[in-house]
């Protein structure tokens, strides 16, 4: 990435920041949106969540206006049963107290300004320096000093609370972890065994050109449609041998990648998301009327999940987009650079790069003297799929007959399915065939098995360590407030056909300073069905119709914040997919990502809110349009030197 471009982006990101240090939220929108937040988590230290409470209110502004009703909800939810804890919730300062008479059980600082600079102070450093480790460790303890008080206590919540009691101690933390190691390792033994050589010998049958090898991997993105994770490890890893020989860039192959994981697991109805996404609304839904004023009802969740695709106007052209630079043979900006290197040069990583997995996995060979066999790279692969979504049913289905439920739907085997377990037992399955087939084929012995294995592994120590401290960072975010934060900033009224925009804008802003789309969700999407109902239903909009479009946009700006941002931990798999540098991967999509984004808002909820939702296939139309032009009046074709296009 040029200086120029570099200094123009830190700059950008930098501006925003002190616009938001500057923009206060008032005292009262802090405590409605984060108070509610703080006594739960206030709970969950003292492991109360299921103890019978009730908790006096003993501030006047936690009874007061919006903040009153806010706290009166999360009070309705609390345990019922006996013996009864009587308990004390008030203000003292920036705190949110919790007291047994006189007694101090817990408190929670509100979030301030203060929470911003560390997620902000990653990303800058991180574009400034185009240093990734570097950025995100200072960021982190930055965070860490703040939320512990000093720099003594602050390394010690980094270490003992952020890395060993979180990163490494989360159960699900540790499953992806060991699903990207187990599988990055199956992927080794398929290239040394033949496997990885055959299968690009196969697939070439179909993709004979660098244009045909991306619509390949774009389709395969599309296929793999039940889980993000699985998808960006998936294509990222056995299209990039193929790609290389076609000169395609890593940073464009990190690009499909990246953009064919959350944008189709979160639009598909099929996916390990949709539980979540709906789970974050659902329970909002009894408080509302459908269009025929009967209320809904919490199992109408999925229907309103469906009501709201054609508005996902981001993850629809971002998979479009995608697609036209493929054909069209269009690529602008840092993209242009990246591509024109790979294709006139033959280098798919720039010079000086830090790919994400060491050379020892990416330029592995097939052993000498071995032949290419396309059933030792596609038979591990096929196992990696077919054990995950046999784990994803069958998790799903002991959750539910756990919990005693003997009427369901697909909807709700993966809102009870274990993840995290599924993708992790089908890089097992992989990586066991990866052994297990070249050694019955006498291809390999079981020393080269173990050595290969072993390089493997240790090749990716570098995205293991940026991964953590992406998830470091989110604790950090977690910890400060930065999300509530945010939202406390923008919860002044304003009318009801901008409330999409804005909550699309706000969505993306949180998951970009947060690197966690599902975070953003979890923060937003339960506020939002009544305020976006109520403000639809006073204004004449229509309260289903706006609450449909609100939820929409809140779940594409999640997604194309996590999209984007360098300590997201989707985007650090796509690179370690794609064995992309990291932060070549996040400057050669920013552009691409924020240019659909600027379609989603101008194209897609501007028009469908002050117009009506009924036109949404013409603003896809013209959306689409707008992209396609713009790609042949300001891309350029990468495979024709600079001369032959002045």
């Amino acid at each position: 990435m040029s200086t120029r471009l570099r200094i123009i982006m830190a700059a950008i990101l930098g501006g925003l920041l002190v616009f938001l240090l500057f923009a206060h939220p008032d005292r009262e929108a802090i405590l409605e949106v984060q108070g509610p937040h703080l006594l739960g988590k206030i709970l969950k230290d003292l492991q109360w969540e299921k103890t019978p409470l009730q908790i006096r209110l003993g501030s006047e502004e936690l009874r007061q206006g919006k903040t009153g009703e806010a706290f009166a909800k999360a009070l309705e939810d609390l345990p019922e049963g006996s013996p009864v804890k009587k308990l004390e919730l008030r203000t003292e300062g920036n705190l949110l107290v919790l007291r047994e008479g006189d007694r101090l059980l817990g408190s929670k600082a509100l979030a301030d300004s203060w929470s911003l600079l560390p997620p902000f102070l990653a990303i800058l450093l991180a574009i400034s320096l185009g240093k990734t480790i570097p950025a995100l460790l200072l960021g982190v303890l930055f965070g860490a000093f703040l939320v512990g008080g000093g720099p003594w206590a602050g390394i010690r919540v980094f270490a003992g609370d952020y890395v060993y009691g979180r990163a490494l101690g989360e159960e699900f933390k540790l499953q992806i972890l060991g699903f990207i190691v187990l599988l990055s390792t199956a992927v080794g033994l398929m290239t040394k065994a033949g496997g990885i050589e055959g299968l690009v010998l196969l697939v070439r049958r179909f993709a004979r050109t660098a244009r045909s090898s991306q619509i390949v991997a774009w389709v395969m993105g599309l296929l793999v449609f039940f889980d993000d994770y699985a998808n960006t490890i998936v294509v990222g890893s056995t299209m990039r041998p193929l790609l290389d020989r076609m000169k395609v860039s890593r940073e464009k192959l990190a690009y499909i990648v990246d953009s064919t994981a959350a944008p189709v697991a979160g639009l598909s109805a099929l996916s390990t998301w949709v539980a979540y996404e709906i789970s974050q609304f659902s329970s909002r839904l009894p408080e509302v009327t459908a269009p025929n004023g009967q209320p809904y009802t919490q199992e109408m969740g999925f229907s309103v999940f469906l009501q709201t695709l054609p508005f996902r106007f981001y993850c629809i052209f971002t998979l479009f987009f995608v697609v036209a630079t493929v054909l069209f043979k269009r690529e602008f900006g840092p993209m242009l650079r990246a591509e024109r290197r790979a294709r006139l040069s033959g280098l798919v990583l720039r010079k000086g790069a830090r790919p994400m997995i060491s050379t020892a996995l990416t330029e592995a060979k097939m052993k000498e003297g071995a032949q290419p066999h396309w059933e030792l790279g596609l038979f591990p692969v096929l196992a990696l799929l077919a054990v995950t979504i046999w784990q994803i049913i069958s998790t799903g289905l002991a959750g539910l007959q756990a919990d005693g439920i003997s009427s369901y739907g697909i909807s709700d085997i993966l809102g009870k399915s274990d993840s995290s377990w599924a993708i992790l037992m089908g890089a097992t399955s992989a990586v066991a065939l990866a052994a297990l087939l070249p050694l019955l084929r006498g291809t390999l012995d079981l020393a080269e098995v173990l050595v290969t294995g072993i390089r493997s592994m240790r090749a990716l120590w570098f995205a293991v360590v940026i991964l953590i401290l992406a998830w470091c960072i989110g604790f950090v975010c977690d910890d400060l407030g930065t999300a509530h934060y945010l939202v406390a900033m923008a919860s002044d009224g304003f009318p009801a056909p901008l409330l999409p925009s804005i909550l699309f804008l706000l969505g993306c802003l949180i998951a970009f300073a947060t690197g966690s789309s599902w975070s953003t969700m979890a923060i937003l999407l339960p506020n939002v069905v009544l305020l976006a109902h109520n403000l639809g239903s006073n204004s004449g909009f229509g309260g289903p119709a706006l609450m449909v479009l609100s939820i929409g946009a809140v779940l594409e700006g999640s997604i194309f914040g996590d999209h984007c941002s360098p300590i997201s931990d989707t985007t650090v798999l796509s690179s370690v997919a794609s064995a992309s540098d990291h932060m070549d991967h996040v400057q050669t999509q920013i552009p691409y990502a924020s240019l659909t984004m600027l379609a989603s808002l101008v194209f897609g909820y501007l028009p469908v809110a002050f117009l009506s939702p009924k036109l949404w296939p013409l603003c896809l139309l013209v959306g689409a349009a707008f992209l396609t032009f713009f790609l042949f009046f300001v891309g350029k074709n990468p495979e024709l030197p600079v001369e032959a296009e002045s």
